[in-house]
């Protein structure tokens, strides 16, 4: 019988993935041509005034970007941990695993609206994973009270 924690590790694992797929394919602008690099240009001098400090659009870009690896790799983090934590006490994984994929949800329709194959496709097999974790979770937390 397959068991939640299978699913988290093939979650975190996934997670990892995005998070080492993202990272690499953020760390430079990619231009095919000088409207691009016109812009990419644009948005690397172009400083707004912000809370006391002056950023550049590209600054932010480059921000936010980090910002995702870094929240992805915690969503790995956790997915492994909640793995560990189903073994022991599924009914306090399952609100857990069941923000763990609305978040993989929300992620998947973002990638969707805004991205390419690649995010598409691993933002899809997180959502199916982590509802099949959830699905096994909610199984056990289920015998495991009556």
């Amino acid at each position: 019988m397959t068991k939640a924690v299978t699913w988290f590790r093939a979650l975190a694992v996934v997670l990892g993935v995005f998070t080492l797929g993202h990272t690499a394919g953020t760390r430079h602008s990619i231009t095919h041509g000088l409207a691009e690099d016109t812009v990419i240009a644009a948005m690397q001098h172009v400083q707004i005034p912000v809370m006391g400090f002056n950023r550049s659009y590209w600054e932010f870009y480059r921000g936010f970007s980090v910002n995702i690896s870094v929240l992805l790799a915690a969503l790995a983090v956790l997915a492994w941990q909640l793995g560990n934590l189903s073994r022991r006490n599924p009914a306090a994984t399952l609100p857990l695993a069941v923000t763990m994929l609305v978040s993989c949800i929300a992620t998947a329709v973002v990638c969707f609206v805004y991205f390419f194959t690649a995010p598409m496709f691993l933002s899809t097999l997180a959502v199916i994973i982590s509802a099949n974790a959830v699905r096994l979770v909610a199984r056990d937390a289920g015998s495991s009270t009556a």
